[in-house]
């Protein structure tokens, strides 16, 4: 429950929208990493679970045919994208393989059943299941994790933590890297040419991301 009144919040009315610049470098460096593995295309039909106001999913519909899901209707109210439901990433609403992609973003650590969530996603998806989420040895992150109590199971989140978690529900994890220095929400816009310099893949970069086959 903590974590639907976090989601909730006043102070997320100050959240960045998908078009802010930082957002924008974060969301489209991400993508491109992933399109080295995932075909992505207007053919390509994709669920964003979790999506939010949409960091990703604004990005994602201009490339495919993207669905977002949400269990809050404050961040749902903030995403333009035209297809999104609300929605509990535990009991997705969708047919088997309904999805060519599954896709979700900083999702998996604000969620009680990790397991359900990952065998949903498994379940809607034909092909591909991609997740993101933070990496606990990038030292910043870690102490985001640690002071913040709705953030603190991504201590756990190294990408070992998190492939064995995906190979136990099913799923093969065919590339899984660590990405990237700008942060969505805070890295201050007047740093963003040296940010993007800094967003490759190394050990310490913020975000995990694995790409997996059901």
């Amino acid at each position: 429950m903590f974590q639907k009144e976090y989601w909730e919040r006043k102070a997320l009315d100050e959240r960045r929208p998908p078009e802010h610049p930082v957002v924008r470098q974060y969301a489209a460096s991400k993508i491109e990493q992933i399109r080295r593995y995932v075909p992505l295309g207007k053919g390509t039909r994709l669920l964003d679970v979790g999506c939010g106001n949409g960091f990703f999913s604004h990005y994602f519909s201009q490339i495919c045919d993207t669905v977002g899901v949400d269990f809050s209707e404050k961040m749902l109210a903030k995403n333009l994208m035209p297809q999104k439901l609300l929605m509990d990433a535990g009991r997705l609403c969708f047919q088997d393989f309904a999805f060519d992609v599954v896709f979700c973003h900083a999702l998996l650590h604000h969620v009680g059943n990790m397991d359900g969530v990952l065998q949903e996603m498994k379940r809607v998806s034909r092909r591909y299941v991609v997740v993101l989420e933070p990496n606990r040895n990038n030292p910043l992150m870690f102490l985001f994790s640690a002071l913040v109590p709705e953030e603190r199971k991504a201590l756990e989140f190294s990408l070992g933590f998190l492939k064995e978690r995906m190979a136990r529900n099913g799923l093969r994890v065919v590339a899984a890297f660590s990405h990237g220095t700008t942060v969505s929400n805070k890295t201050p816009a007047f740093l963003l040419p040296l940010a993007r310099l800094l967003d490759f893949n190394y050990p310490l970069g913020m975000t995990n991301i694995l790409i997996a086959e059901r």
